[in-house]
């Protein structure tokens, strides 16, 4: 089994952030030509047609499929699996509950990625904290870890081949001025890739880990 760790905020706080970038129209990035310069002037019969209603710029993600992954940790058998979660579950008392809301947006970063992002803000430091003490629960093991940087960051959404460059701009801008209510992050999930069917979490469940006291404010 592929196993991954990671935060499942509120469902009510995606769909509110997905909503906000849902409201967001697409944005040609130039004007509609009319005719030639110096002949604007068209008669009733002559009038140009409306422009064709633009197709969505950005694929976005169910709320039900968001999450933020933390660490990946490859394929495992059920016994290594296991004896991850037993560790984890060991050393997670120690690890601070984080308090988090979402604020502002990123898009097409790192180069190469294509995808438009929401940002976690509040305890950070906590969050990275997190991403350390699962490695070190794993390398203890002598399990793979995956060693790409965490991001604290949730997946919207992914360009497509109508995306304009002013669209993300003005998501951006709107998801700039966009701060989500804030909540005690007081567990930690272990997943596992699954195709569970439209409307269903492209995941399920393997161990749901419990963090320690909230972070001192």
């Amino acid at each position: 089994m592929h196993l991954f760790a990671a935060l499942l905020p509120p469902p009510d706080e995606l769909e509110r952030v997905r909503a906000v970038a849902a409201g967001v129209a697409p944005v040609r990035d130039q004007p509609v030509a009319t005719g030639p310069p110096g002949r604007h002037r068209l008669g009733r019969r002559h009038q140009p047609e409306a422009p064709p209603p633009l197709e969505p710029m950005l694929d976005l993600i169910p709320a039900v499929a968001m999450h933020v992954p933390v660490v990946r940790f490859g394929h495992l058998v059920l016994d290594d699996a296991t004896r991850l979660a037993h560790a984890i579950e060991r050393d997670a008392s120690a690890w601070e509950s984080p308090r988090l809301h979402l604020a502002g947006g990123l898009a097409l970063e790192p180069e190469g990625d294509n995808s438009v992002w929401a940002k976690l803000s509040g305890d950070l430091d906590a969050l990275r904290s997190i991403n350390q003490g699962l490695a070190r629960a794993a390398q203890g093991l002598h399990l793979f870890v995956d060693r790409r940087v965490f991001r604290p960051h949730v997946r919207l959404g992914t360009v497509n081949d109508h995306t304009t460059t002013g669209y993300l701009e003005q998501l951006l801008s709107v998801l700039d001025e966009f701060e989500g209510s804030k909540w005690w992050q007081t567990d930690l999930a272990l997943l596992i890739p699954a195709d569970r069917g439209p409307g269903q979490p492209p995941y399920k469940p393997f161990r749901s880990i419990s963090l320690g006291s909230p972070v001192a404010h």
